[in-house]
């Protein structure tokens, strides 16, 4: 797999394991136009490619072993980000955020972000409610690699034994074959990654 990891590579081993691709409808909204003018500065080439092409028109949820991934759809996509630097009660600013941070998809309200100013860096986890929004983890080099990661913990969660978690005397565990199947692809897909994905399983 080629690194970086564009959206045209994530898609094409989407669709090895969804034939139909992303289990919902492209957006295609174009909206780098109006994102870019909210934030005030020209946003990445892959940003832009995924916003007018491919982000979805509502929000789309990726199960996890905990709370879904909430991925954003465009309608939800912006600069004011209502509990994380807005509060829409007072109609006020939140105090803390970078204004760099593209807010693309929440776990459990934990933000994955994009630092405008740094994207090369990649998406980062940050952790809600621990006083401050600092760098938190890397989950992906790349919007392309995220989704694959994504989609594949969803697939393995849904595509293999009726019971996907096994929590015993050994352990947390993904069950046998969901295991078989997403383990060595995430550490083909995830590389450096692979821990902020799969560590949560004992058997990983």
């Amino acid at each position: 797999m080629p690194y970086p990891m564009s959206l045209d590579d994530a898609f094409a081993e989407i669709r090895r394991f969804w034939p139909g691709g992303l289990p919902f409808e492209f957006g295609q909204g174009k909206a780098a136009g109006r994102l870019a003018h909210e934030f005030s500065q020209a946003l990445p080439a892959e940003l832009v490619t995924y916003l007018d092409f491919i982000a979805p028109a509502q929000d789309v949820y990726f199960d996890t072993v905990g709370t879904p991934l909430r991925l954003y759809g465009l309608e939800s996509l912006g600069a004011r980000q209502p509990g994380y630097n807005w509060n829409p009660r007072q109609q006020a600013p939140i105090a803390g955020w970078n204004p760099a941070f593209f807010l693309l998809a929440d776990e459990g309200a934990d933000p994955v972000v994009l630092n405008l100013s740094q994207p090369a860096a990649g998406l980062h986890k940050l952790q809600h409610g621990a006083g401050s929004w600092q760098a938190g983890e890397a989950v992906a080099d790349t919007l392309g690699q995220f989704l694959l990661c994504s989609a594949a913990l969803h697939h393995a969660l849904h595509a293999f034994e009726e019971e996907p978690l096994v929590d015993d005397a050994r352990g947390f565990n993904l069950a046998p074959q969901a295991a078989a199947w997403l383990f060595p692809q995430m550490k083909q897909w995830a590389g450096p990654h692979y821990a902020a994905w799969c560590a949560v399983f004992d058997n990983a």
